[in-house]
């Protein structure tokens, strides 16, 4: 617990000036002088000319914000000025979908959306469907898609074996494809930050370390700061980032109210489950509520009842959507699985559109 509150020390204070360093009227001028400040400051530590103490680090990391946001506002970067040859290849693969004769006319359009993150193709009508349920998360790649893509790649990689040589080629494995889908699904926010908990949570594996979930958050949040300081005022950004804090900090106290009897009778507890799943979806509506409702002016109503029975079909949806597009890039893709994602994401916009309706 000690190592999540100095982390905590330290990468807050570094958001929070950032925040303040990127909202400014930068100046070459006043990077500089950050700079400088930066400077003496770790000649000061290198010599230990004043103890090092929390505070120290604390001033340290403020300085080193500024200068990110100073800097970051200047240049404007973004990641998605990396994405490169990435949008081409994700261009091809929309097109491929597009050729499918899917049943539905809105398919083509929520396949690219979930497996792509191109949202351009949806109708007014459904994106209003997905906001007035409450479920608008859905669409915007994150944790869900990047769990999903990451859980696919771990059942493909399973049967070469356990050995520590195998282990560390599939955690490289893995490390390279996620950043490769991450790149080819144009980089908002979100996927960036999953993207980065599952390097981190490999890098520890590597490592033969373990990292809790606060502290992915936390390193994230830093990491994703340093590459693009502008990333900050998105509001991608912040939901993303203050939807995980609260399954790292709210999500485990609601879970515990009801005591788990083990994981062999939890695998059949389907009451637990639907606890949990909705401390899961309480723990991110409460701290993503109050900047939901400053950026859009409202609130959904039925955000619970829209998780509990759109999540698990989005899940699904989500994996066939990925297998499809996999499928039409390569330029073969059956029938039947045409007609089972048809039907599966027909389920989840009539779970979407009755939900919005009441």
């Amino acid at each position: 617990m000690k190592e999540e509150k100095d982390m905590m020390c330290l990468s807050l204070p570094f958001a929070a000036a950032v925040a303040v360093g990127v909202s400014l009227s930068p100046s070459y001028a006043l990077a500089g002088l950050i700079h400088f400040a930066l400077v003496l400051c770790l000649g000061i530590a290198t010599f230990r000319l004043v103890p090092r103490r929390l505070g120290f680090y604390v001033g340290l990391m403020v300085l080193c914000g500024l200068f990110c946001g100073f800097t970051g506002g200047l240049q404007g970067l973004t990641f998605a000025d990396s994405t490169g040859a990435f949008s081409n290849i994700r261009s091809a693969l929309a097109g491929a979908v597009d050729s499918l004769d899917f049943p539905s006319p809105d398919t083509g359009a929520l396949v690219k959306a979930l497996a792509l993150g191109d949202r351009s193709s949806l109708s007014p009508e459904l994106r209003e469907a997905f906001r007035a349920s409450g479920a608008s998360h859905i669409l915007a790649l994150s944790g869900l898609h990047l769990g999903v893509f990451y859980i696919c790649l771990s059942y493909l990689l399973a049967p070469l074996g356990k050995a520590p040589v195998i282990k560390k080629f599939k955690s490289a494995t893995i490390i390279i494809l996620t950043a490769g889908y991450v790149l080819l699904s144009g980089c908002s926010p979100s996927i960036v930050r999953a993207g980065l908990f599952i390097l981190l949570r490999e890098s520890a594996g590597l490592l033969h370390r373990k990292i809790s979930l606060l502290r992915s958050v936390l390193a994230a949040l830093m990491i994703q700061l340093i590459l693009s300081p502008v990333q900050i005022t998105s509001a991608g950004f912040q939901l993303s980032y203050l939807a995980v804090a609260g399954i790292a900090v709210l999500y485990p106290i609601l879970r515990d109210l009801w005591p788990s009897e083990g994981p062999a009778q939890d695998r059949f507890d389907i009451p637990q489950k639907i606890w949990r799943l909705c401390c899961l979806s309480i723990s991110c509506q409460v701290f993503t509520a109050p900047v939901a409702y400053i950026r859009f002016g409202s609130l959904p109503k039925y955000f619970l009842l829209a998780n509990l029975m759109a999540l698990p079909v989005a899940g699904l949806a989500t994996g066939l959507s990925m297998l499809t597009v996999t499928g039409s890039g390569a330029g073969w893709c059956p029938a039947p699985l045409i007609q089972l994602l048809d039907s599966v994401l027909s389920a989840l916009v009539w779970i979407l559109k009755t939900i919005s309706t009441m």
